[in-house]
């Protein structure tokens, strides 16, 4: 039975090999992507600059779509969406549930420590809060 495979990306290098890594089980099982990408708007404060977030979800729309015909092009079914969000773990966990995905596949730069603790983990927020199951491609197996 084909799964529906939830594969965000933001374009980095990361998501490049996880988008690799979910070409692979997609194509070897006949299931479907659906690339998603969360455009973030742009705030200072409490003001939003609307033309920069016109720019960004211009831009990472670009980043979905061109990843999605990139998966299509190696024979895989690839569709994209684009959606905004400040909170872009909990737009990539609500879009998995919406979409019915059997599982997720995200790309991981793989940051530890203190690294980790003041940046954050985008991916390590999806798999706290997500029902779906999540892999985790760190950027070292794509490289």
């Amino acid at each position: 039975m084909a799964r529906k495979i939830l594969f965000p990306t933001d374009g980095s290098p990361a998501a490049k090999a996880a988008g690799r890594f979910a070409r692979d089980i997609a194509k070897g099982e006949g299931d479907s992507l659906l690339v998603l990408v969360v455009a973030a708007p742009a705030a200072y404060g409490s003001v939003e600059d609307k033309a920069v977030t016109e720019g960004i979800a211009s831009y990472m729309r670009q980043v979905a779509e061109d990843e999605a015909t990139e998966l299509s092009a190696s024979g895989v079914e690839a569709s994209f969406e684009v959606v905004e969000s400040l909170e872009i773990h909990e737009a990539i966990v609500a879009k998995a549930q919406e979409a019915e995905a059997d599982m997720m596949v995200m790309g991981t730069h793989g940051h530890t420590g203190f690294r980790r603790a003041v940046i954050g983990s985008i991916a390590d927020k999806v798999v706290r809060y997500s029902d779906v199951p999540v892999v985790l491609v760190p950027l070292k197996s794509g490289e």
